[in-house]
């Protein structure tokens, strides 16, 4: 197979926007479309090799699997070594616990796996996760475990069998991905299933051009279609967005417009001498090393800061991120590519060592938790405050989950939602509360209020407003419910089927309280505003020595935060939606969380106590500690007296 350097340099046109992409540049919203290109070239370039291999009956799945070891392993592992230390000395216990995890995974090919496993509530932001990137890989890897196999298989029967049935692949795939987009969104990212036919899309590209070039093309046609593939990624690139279902058809515009450019970019035409331009081939033959590099070193710059990297920051981390790609590319990469150097039994029998290594000392790690005596968690353990934010989301679900008896009770779809809670021989009223996340903070609240115990009986019904449907009416708690109090923090969906919901509650005759959307205190990364002013006190005089006085100026900061900056656009909108709702139904009440949060005559926002424990573990979710706090605070504001 003859070297293009125009597909080096499409490499480039992959890696660059991933790069600025998670280095936070809006311009480049749709960046994340570089791995799909990344797929159509993989599956272009290792389907070239293996065709021509079996066309001259050279080919060998051995010599094919220690190709992918030297191109795929030495700088994997190089780069995974490199993020241990960092890991152990900055990430809280949660975090490293789940970083030890997906060094496992990533040894394995199966970080994809994990990943989509791992993607529920309490999950560390993806931006902040070092390996998160590496599902890319595993995606792949996974698919040419399988794919040489089933060409060998398939080879003696014909070119027209065999795209035949990479044809009904290719469209089971794509129409699962379109289907899973909307209904599986997270497996529809990360699995194999939905991601092959990107791959398939440059596997037909091999077979088109494994002859020689096609009679029909001429220049012309070559300039005018690698042109329009050119114009699609940098479409994709610059108006895609987050809101886009992807993969889906979606998907489509930048690998198509991949397969153009390998098709018909051929010698002498305009995108051929573009991407051949020498510093875009350049940058593609680093590409790997620097798309390997990207991800720990931004994951870890913003998991240290307390604020939004800035600009310069970021642009300088991109500086550094080249300089290590070009290093690794040219004392990683390049050497152990060379057979001379290292022998096949080298490669295999170093990477099988590296991988039992690096499988046994995750597991290890994970199975004594030994990622709970790392320093950056232990340094910060103060009288009751608690670093690490996931750990208290997760404490915040044990009051549910002991009252369930299930470990997994979480946001929606709970068994123990649908059975009885109230007792019927009790005579006081019967408050049941539906929302998502933010109605468990609710109930944790009011179980801790006298008041309200002394008048309701508590019950709770996990879901999405905008998810509701007749497993709530169902619901024994629902028919014998009182009062509904709905507690989201809602999203455009919920809103659109808002009024409906309200008519439905009315005409059931339940007294229906509406709860305002809680005001959003600033977060870095996993840490909360509470977390920065005290990490602030801490450096400056000592964390043993923060005084009372202190942790009530943490408290105004709170106030003048939520008082001068006010609340989203979209939370604005929200709670105006529910304020209209209000007046126009007489029957529905209207309460506001931050009159507990706030004391506006002593203008302070509670977010810490004397003791340090913190009342919220992220922008507006109540610690266990804050739902005890707030919920004497219901009391002493008298919250419930208009029910």
């Amino acid at each position: 197979m003859r070297y293009r350097a125009e597909v080096d340099g499409l490499r480039a046109l992959a890696v660059i926007p991933v790069i600025l992409f998670h280095a936070g540049f809006s311009q480049f919203s749709g960046g994340f479309v570089g791995v799909d290109v990344f797929f159509v070239i993989s599956g272009y370039l290792i389907t070239s090799i293996i065709l021509t291999e079996l066309e001259r009956d050279k080919f060998c799945i051995i010599n094919f699997y220690e190709r992918r070891a030297r191109r795929i392993l030495p700088v994997l592992f190089f780069v995974m070594l490199a993020c241990i230390p960092f890991a152990w000395l900055w990430l809280m216990p949660l975090d490293l616990q789940d970083f030890f995890q997906s060094i496992v995974a990533v040894s394995t090919f199966s970080s994809n796996i994990l990943f989509w496993l791992e993607s529920d509530y309490f999950d560390t932001a993806a931006e902040l996760k070092p390996l998160l990137h590496t599902w890319s890989l595993a995606v792949e890897e996974q698919y040419y475990i399988f794919f040489p196999l089933l060409l060998m298989a398939l080879w003696g029967r014909g070119k027209r069998l065999i795209l035949g049935a990479l044809a009904l692949i290719f469209l089971l795939s794509l129409s699962l991905a379109q289907w899973a987009a909307f209904n599986a969104p997270t497996a529809n990212f990360y699995l194999l299933p939905t991601r092959g036919w990107e791959l398939l899309i440059g596997v037909f590209a091999a077979f088109l051009l494994n002859q020689q070039q096609p009679k029909w093309m001429s220049p012309s046609l070559n300039n005018g279609l690698s042109t329009l593939g050119l114009l699609l990624i940098v479409f994709s690139i610059f108006i895609f967005d987050a809101s886009v279902p992807f993969p889906s058809v979606y998907a489509l515009v930048p690998t198509v417009g991949t397969v153009l450019i390998i098709v018909f970019a051929q010698e002498g035409s305009w995108v051929q001498r573009c991407l051949s331009f020498k510093p875009l081939v350049g940058v593609g033959l680093i590409s790997y090393s620097a798309y390997l590099w990207h991800q720990p070193v931004f994951a870890f710059v913003k998991y240290r800061s307390f604020t939004e990297p800035s600009v310069w920051l970021m642009l300088s981390l991109c500086a550094v991120v080249v300089g290590l790609s070009y290093l690794s590319w040219r004392y990683v990469e390049i050497p152990f590519r060379n057979k001379q150097a290292y022998s096949r039994r080298f490669i295999f029998s170093s990477g099988a060592a590296l991988t039992a290594v690096f499988v046994a000392g995750g597991i290890w790690v994970d199975s004594n938790q030994l990622y709970k005596s790392n320093d950056a968690y232990l340094e910060l353990m103060v009288k009751s405050y608690q670093p690490d934010n996931r750990e208290l989301g997760a404490d915040s679900w044990q009051y549910l989950r002991t009252l369930s008896g299930d470990q997994d009770y979480g946001v929606d779809k709970n068994h123990f939602d649908r059975i009885q809670w109230f007792d019927i021989e009790d005579n006081r009223q019967r408050l049941l509360i539906v929302g998502n996340s933010h109605s468990k903070d609710l109930f944790n609240v009011l179980s801790s209020s006298e008041a309200t115990q002394s008048q309701f009986q508590l019950a709770r019904f996990g879901t999405e407003i905008g998810h509701i449907d007749e497993s709530l009416f169902s619901a024994p708690n629902y028919r014998l419910a009182d009062a509904i109090m709905l507690a989201s923090q809602y999203k455009q969906q919920d809103l659109i089927q808002l009024e409906a919901l309200v008519t439905r509650l009315l005409a059931d005759n339940k007294k229906l309280i509406l709860v305002k959307n809680i005001y959003e205190f600033e977060e870095f990364g996993q840490r909360t505003y509470a977390d920065f002013l005290f990490h602030l006190l801490a450096q400056e005089r000592g964390a043993n020595n923060i005084s009372s006085l202190d942790i009530s100026k943490i408290n105004e900061k709170h106030f003048e935060q939520f008082s001068h900056r006010g609340f989203k656009p979209f939370t604005q909108k929200a709670n105006r939606t529910l304020a209209a709702l209000a007046s126009r139904y007489p029957d529905v009440m209207l309460l506001d969380r931050m009159d507990y949060v706030c004391n506006q005559q002593d203008r302070v926002c509670y977010a810490i106590g004397n003791d340090y424990q913190k009342y919220f573990y992220d922008y507006g979710h109540h610690t266990v500690a804050g739902a005890m706090f707030f919920g004497g605070r219901v009391d002493e504001v008298k919250w419930l007296e208009s029910i």
